[in-house]
């Protein structure tokens, strides 16, 4: 018997290590001592949470390992209540291991990352032979020949498909963008990596370029908002003042699930979408950790009647 689930997340598990309330960057030949430090779940672990929180029912089809750092995040996805079914552990490490250094707003990376299984593309399609699902949401640029077969999947189910990006080297040339984009619904990309794809220098003209390659475009920009691209119309959604920015972390992340929140589950108009995403984003920064300050529903929606 098959399980339904509203979204269906193909992705892994990243073990975060913050540092927060550094005096300085850190520079070559020099210590210096962090105000506080916390471990927790990255990447996919923050769409999932986050999306759990605003009470939908994510598929997370992740992978871990039997290391330390698979078995900690896993331990905390199951204390988060997150349906972990169609989840798998390999008898081998699987590390996943991020350093982050939050300073004056923004954030350096360090990141370490063991070469994916060769069959976990075959996982991802089994777990989604296995469930029912609405809406597939992929959270990084999925390489044709790997999105192509799950677009098929989603497509058969009826479900509706959204992309995020991610900041890679190279990214303007990673791949034909015109023909990926067109398979997905939503494109989720913050400005700099929209200024990238599109080989644009501003965010309008990016917004432009883009909603001609897919049917929604939404850049998130920050302190400025989310900017909606569809059908030649562009929309805007302010961001909300939720406090001092403490980290910046996963906030894309969980201006997905708000996002999502509204067009999967609501239906809800566009910029109607977008200003959940704003809100779940600005929480998000108020505490350290990609999804420490995700908000739940309720919190979500006292926001939205506080601006009523």
């Amino acid at each position: 018997m098959q399980t339904d689930f509203d979204i269906f997340l193909p992705g892994d598990y990243f073990f975060d290590l913050i540092y927060r309330g550094l005096p300085e960057f850190p520079v070559l030949g020099r210590e210096l001592y962090a105000e506080d430090v916390i471990a927790t779940g990255g990447a996919m672990y923050i769409t999932a949470v986050s999306l759990a929180r605003l009470e939908m029912h994510p598929a997370w089809a992740a992978t871990f390992g039997n290391d330390y750092y698979s078995e900690y995040v896993r331990a905390l996805a199951v204390e988060q209540g997150l349906d972990m079914s169609l989840a798998r552990a390999l008898d081998q490490p699987f590390r996943r291991i991020t350093t982050s250094i939050p300073y004056q707003g923004e954030r350096a990376f360090l990141t370490y990352a063991d070469p994916q299984p060769p069959d976990h593309l075959d996982h991802w399609l089994s777990a989604m032979e296995k469930c029912t699902f609405k809406h597939l949401h992929l959270g990084a640029l999925m390489r044709m020949e790997i999105l192509k077969p799950m677009v098929e999947i989603a497509r058969s189910r009826g479900a509706t498909i959204s992309m995020d990006c991610q900041d890679a080297p190279n990214l303007q040339k990673a791949c034909e963008w015109r023909s990926l984009l067109s398979l997905v619904d939503v494109f989720l990309p913050n400005a700099r990596e929209a200024l990238i794809v599109s080989g644009t220098s501003a965010v309008d003209a990016a917004i432009q370029t883009l909603m001609d390659w897919t049917n929604v475009v939404v850049i998130k920009d920050g302190a400025n908002g989310a900017w909606i691209g569809t059908q030649g119309e562009i929309m805007h959604a302010p961001a909300i003042d939720a406090g001092a920015v403490v980290d910046t972390t996963g906030a894309g992340d969980c201006f997905n699930a708000g996002f999502l929140r509204g067009y999967v589950i609501e239906k809800a108009p566009l910029n109607v979408c977008a200003r959940y995403g704003n809100i779940c984003g600005g929480l998000s920064v108020t505490k350290v950790g990609g999804a420490t300050a995700a908000p739940t529903l309720a919190q979500l929606r006292g926001w939205c009647s506080n601006e009523a």
